[in-house]
């Protein structure tokens, strides 16, 4: 504190410290001395004196100051004395007491002198070359040529050595010179601050204060022999001046020698002084030894104090600060928990609860997952792992996760291409080579099947080879541009930390296993490990990221509101506190009035008026407390949405809560050991001495105040009984040594026998100390029990109790269980003990039967109708002999190919037996260089023989070498894993010649009815567009080429998911529109009337003669060819006719019921819900079905081959009936020529495409025009048979009705029949009936069964077949209508549901919200039935836009914008748009 160096200048303490101040007072405050004052006087005198320069700093003794400036040299002394090496400070104060010195200067500089020739032991020093490290001195020695002074004081220490330890253990020996001390702890100014402040003045010589020099010195034990050798340096002591005593050589007088009785008076007065002075020295000695022994008692008191403070401070530290579980000794039982038993192994239950509580918390994200029902069931994922199925819940579990990766890959290669490199420049060692070989894997793909991986089909079948396909291209090094872009917007990730990798390089026996396996028979733990890796690669991407982060936002807002809403609370109740005072004090002032201390009366008034309003205060706090818990009770909802893991406990058993399965999840794994053993672990107390710390006071002041009341009256009564504790002792030893000692009573002790036995180390699950048996280090403890659970009240509410709030682990569970306990008992209280306790054989049976009946309507032929004791191998084997022959039999009933075998029913039969015959000799490959006479074990050479022809001037010969160096030779990556020594027997057994021989011969049979196939049926890549190019014949050798590439590939097979996948791929690249089997007129969109329809000789493409323009009335001869045959590829029609050949023309044709107009269903048998445009590529389940029941005429004058006799007649027409039949509908209208409509067709085609379409249908084709409003109709949607004798008013004009009719897509000249562009392989994820083929007994049967699956369709849709609700849903259209709508620069509003969070009032005024990702998806999912429902709800869109937003808001403009283009997109397209108010000027 300052010091004021006037009189005068106090500080005016007249003011009481302890006045109180009210709300309203009026006072002065002085900041800097933090006073306040009631007087302005006062309060004035006192800043006059504090800035008055009369100050003096109590540090450093600098005056002249004012109080501020004093204050702030105190606080810069204050730390620089701080900063003042720890180490120095007791070798300061024995120097300080050693040398007795008077002067504060000298003191200094024989101090500093003294520090800066030596270092001590612990002292931390630094090197002067190595300044940046910090070295401890362990040793001092004097060096060997050194003798040992003679006075054992070590003066010259240069010559003395000093051992230092670095940090990381090393010692070193070095020398004075080379050591140096950090200058902030050691200089002039802070060693004289230091000494300044820690002596004092004791008879003029400068001595260390007491209590420094105990706490520095002798506390802790530190004498000079214990920080140095030899001994202290001897120094003069100060000389001190003592005044010298007075009279003390006084001149004697004469009076002895002049009076004589002058002498015996001296004399006596001599004696009575002596004898006074004795008196007085007696009783000062009194004096002094009572003083002494006061003092002595008062020290011992002193000392009692302090021992007994400091067993206070000790207990208080102990009973208040948290240490670790396992080194405390107040430990509680904890409760039994019941361990879990299921049809899982419990060595991956933690795993399969990780699967589902991640599938549950990304359902959002993950694509197809809607095939669980949004989330996957404990019965799934048990059937899952415990059964052996090639399209079970486990096959879909994989599609979905790894429909997921490719999903978000493809999300990526949108904002950021990806191209793939091969390596990293020379580095050849790992992981650079397994991503070389990625990127590898990557470029195999593209040049086998010609697509990307992420676009490859998937299903069930070839689960298998995509999954391993993906795990070896897993890592692939990428190029530059993507390479930063991940590390930006993928929280750094780099191709090197892909989880696929590490799985390739630390288990690459599972990609051996799955070149020959199912996915589903490996090991389950192999699986597992896959569908982590999965998931791993999935949480790498941006999307899952941002989903991550904004959990992570949610629950830090939701903890900051928590924390807000406390201390609102707390506010609240400080103010009710306060207004309850202020009331009760308003009221005894009121009672203290002269009028009322006499009136009883007035005061009982005042009091009930008082207690009136502390309860409308009460009442009015209870209601903002029921507020306050609600919005608590919110909060804390919001972070238990959040909340996966509640903590650990002594033993480092984890708690979980998870969303997907309710109850209390304990997991202590053998690998969860986070430290060794204890050398002496601590012995647990007594339960009676726990219960007694149970109650004391949780507050450390109030913790305090009690143990030092119960320590000092102990102490007290401790040394009252002394006394009489001695005496007994001494009568009791009397009484023994005469035999009259008192026989030992037992003691009554209450409580139960656990009090009386403590429980052991291994029952408080507790460290033992012996590593071998240890229930907490030892993984193999009999006792350890991997995964457990609790969900009953009485067990959480006894784990709450027995938890220590004193551990580090324990306390953090036991806060997350205190704050959420009454939402996890609500989480709780649902838990399926019947699941997850299978400890008999009763249970385990019942919870089969429950499994097999809750998963038996989707995966009741998961294994395709067969047992399921069978291997999957052979399941697939044998479901793939029916895949090839349906393929088969789909490639020759469509007119699209026919096998060059002999005799193709021994063929097939030969290849259900499995005695596959090739009839001939196979050759595949470019040039078909390969044949099935070429060693398995070759080179799989197949595209360097390209170099071996000599015609360098053939053009297809330098496409081709130009391809085969492009690729080289057949490499496959599983080529490039090391294998290892150890195989598996599945593995071994799987790979045998029998397995190979299988595939090979089943490839080879796809490799047949591939090559049967026409080329001109193919679409991209393996087919070209039917456009008329320069390049033509230079796109034909490359797709060639592609499909070589197929071939090569296919014949390399090692397991029937690799033929699958080759199946598939071939079969996504077939134009199955031209099949004869799903002809639909271009004109109608219609299958019906198939004795009236024409089939293109090119394209085998379908048209009503009726709908032609004009009318053709016979059929042609020759060859005819549709109209976008014509357009596209040139071709020309046959303009004479001979009515003679005409009538040799035959058709064959259905046999059908008058009543029956029969459509193309397009679709499968099971699914009714298909896409029928032709623009779009079917689906892999609608290829592999022939369900049309129409044959349609063909136009060459030959008569189709008729396929199916369960399905076809052999009736035949002529032309003549044709035109019979054709003159019957169309009677009154003037006949025209064929020739004329061969002629006239192209050109009133274009010209009626906008102005003869119908308004009802809005297809082309109209036969009849309203007189009135010259609108265009069919005559059958008019629901007339023929044309009227009359004029003909529409019912719009009879009616005058203003109705917009509904329109339907219409694809007038069959362009969008045209599959201009490359197909995109797609995979039927959402659809399970791709996953669910049932194994058919035999062809027969069931081409019976699709036929009459169609005629049942076909028969329903008879009778509303006219109108706009039956019509087909022309999902190509809408798909691609829906990708250019969502690609607009105007979408980003629409494009994913609006957030209560973000707009909190939209769902009170939007009730029916949507966008633009849910119609994909319901479109994905085959919810639309018609093409007016999807636009509805694109409609519904704009609708809301237009409801919620006002004119001017930029989501507003965007919308208008959006619905602009929608408009424009649907003209072009003929779809039926109706624009909201946004755009209704546009409204026609």
């Amino acid at each position: 504190m300052p010091i004021c160096k006037r009189d005068g200048f106090d500080l005016n303490n007249t003011e009481s410290k302890n006045e109180t101040f009210h709300d309203n007072d009026l006072v002065f405050c002085c900041y800097i001395t933090k006073r306040i004052f009631r007087d302005y006087e006062n309060y004035f005198r006192h800043v006059m004196a504090i800035n008055s320069t009369v100050w003096q700093c109590e540090a450093t003794g600098k005056d002249g100051l004012t109080f501020e400036e004093a204050l702030k040299s105190e606080r810069v002394a204050r730390k620089k004395m701080e900063q003042f090496k720890q180490s120095l400070r007791a070798p300061v104060l024995l120097v300080i007491e050693h040398a007795r010195q008077s002067a504060v200067k000298m003191l200094n500089l024989i101090v500093s002198k003294f520090l800066r020739k030596r270092y001590f032991l612990n002292e931390e020093v630094v090197i002067g070359q190595r300044k940046n490290t910090v070295y401890k001195v362990v040793g001092i020695k004097p060096r060997k040529d050194m003798q040992e002074p003679s006075n054992g004081v070590y003066e010259d220490t240069e010559q003395l050595e000093y051992r230092l330890r670095a940090p990381n253990g090393d010692e070193i020996n070095v020398t004075l010179e080379q050591l140096r001390r950090q200058r902030a702890e050691f200089n002039m100014e802070n060693l004289a601050m230091f000494i300044k402040n820690s002596v004092i003045r004791v008879d003029g010589i400068l001595r260390p204060k007491p209590e420094v020099y105990k706490q520095y010195v002798t506390e802790p034990n530190i004498s000079f022999s214990s920080i140095f050798i030899g001994k202290m340096p001897r120094y003069s002591p100060a000389k001190i001046k003592r005044p010298e005593a007075k009279d003390a050589k006084k001149q004697s007088t004469l009076n002895k020698y002049i009076v004589k009785g002058e002498e015996s008076v001296a004399k006596k007065k001599e004696s009575d002084e002596a004898r006074a002075k004795s008196l007085a020295d007696e009783m000062e000695r009194i004096r002094l030894e009572k003083a002494a022994k006061f003092a002595e008692m008062e020290i011992k008191k002193a000392q009692r104090k302090a021992e007994v403070m400091q067993r206070v401070e000790q207990e208080c530290l102990y009973l208040t600060t948290k240490t670790d579980d396992l080194e405390r000794n107040d430990q509680r039982l904890l409760p039994a928990y019941q361990p879990i038993v299921t049809l899982l192994p419990e060595l991956i239950l933690g795993d399969v609860f990780v699967l589902r509580e991640f599938m549950h918390t990304y359902s959002g994200l993950l694509s197809g997952v809607e095939v669980f029902r949004q989330n996957l069931s404990f019965y799934e994922v048990s059937r899952a792992f415990s059964a052996r199925e090639v399209a079970g819940p486990l096959s879909d579990i994989l599609l979905v996760l790894l429909g997921t990766i490719f999903d978000l890959q493809k999300e990526e290669e949108e904002e950021c291409p990806v191209y793939y490199v091969t390596g990293y420049g020379t580095a050849l060692r790992e992981p650079f080579i397994s991503m070389g070989n990625g990127s590898r894997t990557q470029m195999y793909v593209k040049r086998h099947f010609s697509f990307k991986l992420n676009e490859l089909p998937m299903d069930a079948l070839t689960l298998s080879e995509v999954l391993r396909l993906h795990l070896l291209a897993s890592g692939a090094i990428v190029s530059d541009k993507p390479d930063k872009w991940r590390i930006m917007y993928r929280n750094g990730y780099s191709s090197r930390e892909d989880p696929g990798l590490q799985l390739r390089i630390e288990h690459s026996h599972i990609l051996r296993a799955l070149k020959t396996l199912p996915v589903a028979q490996l090991e389950f733990g192999d699986i597992i490990r896959i569908a982590n890796c999965l998931m791993a690669q999935i949480l790498s991407y941006s999307a899952t990221i941002n989903i991550v982060e904004e959990r992570m936002e949610k629950m830090s807002k939701a903890k900051m509101e928590l924390r807000t809403l406390i201390w609102a609370e707390n506010r609240r109740l400080a103010a009710l506190e306060a207004n309850k005072r202020k009331l009760t004090s308003e009221h005894h002032q009121q009672c203290m009035t002269k009028e009322l201390k006499l009136d009883t009366g007035k005061k009982e008034e005042l009091a009930e008026q008082l207690n009136r309003r502390i309860a409308d205060l009460m009442a009015q706090s209870d209601r903002e407390q029921r507020k306050h818990e609600q919005q608590v009770m919110k909060l804390h909802s919001e972070l238990f949405n959040f909340l996966v893991y509640l903590g650990m406990d002594r033993c480092y058993r984890k708690y979980y809560v998870l969303e997907s399965m309710p109850g209390i999840f304990v997991e202590h794994t053998p690998d969860s050991s986070m430290d060794t053993c204890l050398e002496q672990p601590p012995q647990n107390i007594s339960p009676a001495e726990i219960r007694k710390q149970a109650q004391l006071p949780k507050q450390r002041k109030d913790l305090r105040t009690y143990l030092v009341k119960l320590y000092g009256d102990s102490d007290k009564k401790s040394r009252k009984s002394a006394n009489k504790q001695s005496l007994e002792n001494k009568e009791n030893q009397e009484n023994r040594l005469n035999g009259h000692g008192q026989s030992s009573e037992p003691m009554d002790v209450s409580g139960d026998d656990e009090e009386q036995t403590p429980p052991t180390q291994t029952e408080l699950l507790m460290c033992s100390g012996d590593s071998s048996n240890c229930i907490v280090h030892d993984g193999h403890h009999a006792e350890r029990r991997i995964w457990t659970y609790l969900y009953k009240t009485e067990d959480i509410d006894a784990l709450i109790r027995s938890l220590n709030p004193l551990g580090w682990r324990e306390s953090e569970l036991l806060d997350e269980l205190t704050q959420l306990r009454s939402l996890i008992l609500q989480h709780v209280k649902h838990c399926s003990e019947d699941m997850l306790n299978l400890d008999t054989d009763k249970k385990r049976e019942k919870f089969i039967s429950a499994m097999h009946a809750e998963t038996h309507r989707k995966y009741n032929q998961a294994n395709f109708g067969l047992p399921d004791d069978i291997e999957l191998n052979e399941v697939m084997r044998l479901h793939l002999v029916d895949r090839i022959l349906q393929f088969e039999h789909d490639i020759y009933s469509g007119d699209l190919g026919k096998l060059n075998v002999k005799d193709m029913e021994k063929w097939r039969q030969q290849l259900l037996k499995d005695e596959y015959d090739p009839q001939g000799k196979l050759q595949w490959g470019p040039r078909m260089l390969h044949n099935d006479e070429t060693p398995a074990d070759s080179d799989h050479e197949s595209h360097e023989d390209f170099d071996d022809h000599e015609d360098e001037n053939d053009e297809e010969a330098a496409l081709l070498r130009e391809f085969g160096r492009k690729y080289g030779r057949y490499r496959d990556p599983d080529q490039y894993i090391e294998p290892t020594d150890a195989k598996s027997e599945t593995e071994s057994a799987a790979a045998s010649k029998t397995h190979q021989t299988q595939v090979r011969n089943l490839a080879s049979a796809l490799l047949q009815v591939e090559q049967a196939i026409g080329r001109r049926f193919m679409k991209e890549p393996f087919g070209m567009n039917m456009k008329r190019e320069s390049k033509q014949e230079n796109l034909k050798l490359i797709c060639e080429a592609r499909l070589q590439q197929w071939e090569v590939s296919l014949m390399e097979s090692t397991s029937y998911a690799q033929v699958f996948l080759h199946l598939n791929v071939l079969n996504d690249c077939i134009l199955w529109r031209r099949s004869t089997n799903k002809s639909l007129c271009k004109v109608c969109r219609r299958g019906t009337d198939p004795e009236k329809m024409l089939l293109c000789d090119q394209c085998n493409g379908g048209t009503h003669m009726f709908c032609m323009k004009p009318k053709m009335r016979t059929v042609p001869e020759g060859n005819w060819y549709c109209h976008t045959c014509v357009r596209e590829l040139g071709l020309t029609n046959a303009k004479n006719q001979s009515t003679k050949q005409q009538k040799k023309r035959k058709f064959i044709v259905d046999e059908v019921d008058d009543d029956v107009d029969e459509g193309v269903d397009d679709g499968d048998g099971e699914d009714d819900d298909n896409d029928d445009n032709a623009d779009e590529d079917e689906e892999e389940d609608n290829n592999s079905e022939t369900s049309s029941t129409a044959t349609s005429v063909k136009a060459n004058g030959k008569t189709a081959a008729t396929r199916r006799s369960s399905r076809r007649s052999g009736k035949r027409l002529k032309s003549k009936e044709i035109e019979e039949a054709i003159e019957d509908d169309d009677s009154d209208e003037a006949e025209e020529s064929s020739v004329e409509a061969e002629d006239n067709e192209e050109s009133e085609e274009k010209d009626e495409e906008e102005t003869e379409a119908c308004q009802v249908c809005f297809y082309n084709g109209c036969e009849i025009s309203c007189v009135r409003c010259s609108e265009w109709f069919h005559l059958e949607c008019v629901k007339l048979k023929r044309q009227p004798r009359t004029d003909f008013v529409c019912k719009k004009c009879k009616t005058i009705e203003t109705q917009r009719p509904r329109r339907r897509p219409s694809n007038v000249d069959g362009d969008a029949d045209d599959d201009d562009e490359e197909p995109q392989a797609k995979r039927s994820r959402s659809s399970r009936n791709s996953l669910r083929i049932s194994l058919e007994k035999s062809a027969a049967a069931n081409n019976n069964n699709n036929n009459n699956n169609t005629s049942n369709q076909n028969n329903n849709r008879r009778s509303g077949r006219r109108t706009n609700d039956n019509l087909p849903l022309n999902s190509a259209a809408l798909y691609h209508l829906l990708e250019q709508t969502m690609k607009h620069q105007a979408a980003w509003p629409f494009l994913r549901p609006v957030l209560t969070s973000e707009v909190p009032d939209y769902h009170k005024i939007i009730k029916s919200p949507m966008d633009l990702a849910k119609i994909k998806s319901k479109l994905n999912m085959g919810e639309y039935q018609l093409n007016e429902e999807l636009l509805s709800d694109i409609q519904l869109v704009f609708k809301n836009c237009d409801l919620y937003n006002v004119r001017g808001n930029e989501i507003y403009e965007a919308g208008c914008k959006l619905e602009r283009f929608v408009m424009d997109r649907c003209k072009d397209m003929m779809l039926p748009f109706r624009p909201s108010d946004m755009n209704a000027e546009a409204i026609c």
